[in-house]
C-alpha cells in the first residue's frame, strides 16, 4: 500500500460490466484503488486494507458526502466472473469501514476481485488517472478506456478503430436504433468532454453503405475511430 501511481493497470472485463450500471463516481474510486501495489495471498480469500479518506477525496474530486454514498452503493454492486465453467456472482466490496475521529477508511474486498482490480493475467488496459479523475461522464470512461486500447496497438498498426451501432451499444451499456442518435447524444458529447480535459481524444468518421435493393439514400453503418494525442 505504500506505493501509490498516476496509472492504473485494471481488467476491461471489470470495466465492460461496471460501465452499464454506474456514474463515473464508483469509476474514479475503483481506478483509485487500483493505484496501490495491494499484496495478494492466494490461500486468503479476504483481502482487508485501509486507505486515507481524505486523500481519496481531493484525488477524485470528490466531497465526504458524496464518498459515503458512493462506498454505500458499491457495498450493494455485485459483479459476475466467468472462470472455464462457471460463473460467479460477487460483491464488488462486501465491507467498508470509516473509522470515526480519524480520516481511515477500511476496506474489505474478495481476493477475486481485487484480481480483476489490479489485473495482470487476462485482458488488461492502462490508464492515466490524472485525466480521469477530470472527466464526469461514465461514457467519457469508457471511451478514454478505448482509446488506451487503441493507443497500445503495436506501432505498424493505424490507431484506429471501427464499430457498428450494435458495437457501440455493447460498449457502452446503451440500446440507441439509431447511429445518428448514438452520435449525437454520446459521441459528440464524450468528444466534446475529452477535447477539453484529456491528453487522449479523438475524431471520427461515419461510413455508410448502400441499401441492398438500391433504392434511397446509403444509410450510417460504421463509425470510424482515429485517436488523437495532445500534448500537455
Amino acid at each position: 500500500m505504500k506505493k501509490k501511481y498516476n496509472t492504473a493497470k485494471i481488467s476491461n472485463d471489470l470495466i465492460e460490466s461496471f460501465v452499464k450500471q454506474n456514474n463515473p463516481i464508483p469509476f474514479k474510486i475503483l481506478f483509485y484503488l487500483a493505484r496501490y501495489d495491494i499484496p495478494i495471498t492466494k490461500d486468503k480469500e479476504i483481502v482487508k486494507f485501509v486507505i486515507d479518506r481524505n486523500d481519496l477525496i481531493n484525488y477524485c474530486n470528490i466531497d465526504k458526502q458524496t464518498l459515503y454514498r458512493y462506498v454505500k452503493k458499491l457495498i450493494n454492486t455485485s459483479i459476475s466472473i466467468t472462470k472455464n465453467d462457471e460463473i460467479t456472482y460477487i460483491s464488488l466490496i462486501p465491507k467498508a469501514k470509516f473509522i470515526l475521529g480519524t480520516n481511515k477508511l477500511e476496506i474489505t474486498i474478495f481476493r477475486e476481485v481485487l484480481e480483476l482490480i489490479l489485473e495482470v493475467k487476462r485482458r488488461f488496459t492502462m490508464i492515466n488517472l490524472t485525466n480521469l479523475m477530470k472527466l464526469k461522464s461514465k461514457h467519457s470512461i469508457k471511451m478514454i478506456q478505448i482509446l488506451e486500447m487503441i493507443n497500445n496497438y503495436d506501432e505498424k498498426v493505424g490507431k484506429r478503430k471501427t464499430y457498428t451501432l450494435n458495437d457501440f451499444n455493447l460498449l457502452f451499456g446503451t440500446n440507441y436504433k439509431r447511429l445518428k442518435t448514438f452520435e449525437n447524444e454520446v459521441l459528440k458529447k464524450v468528444q466534446k468532454e475529452l477535447d477539453n480535459n484529456s491528453l487522449l481524444s479523438f475524431i471520427y468518421q461515419v461510413n455508410y453503405k448502400k441499401n441492398k435493393n438500391g433504392i434511397g439514400r446509403p444509410y450510417a453503418y460504421s463509425i470510424t475511430i482515429d485517436l488523437i494525442k495532445k500534448q500537455p
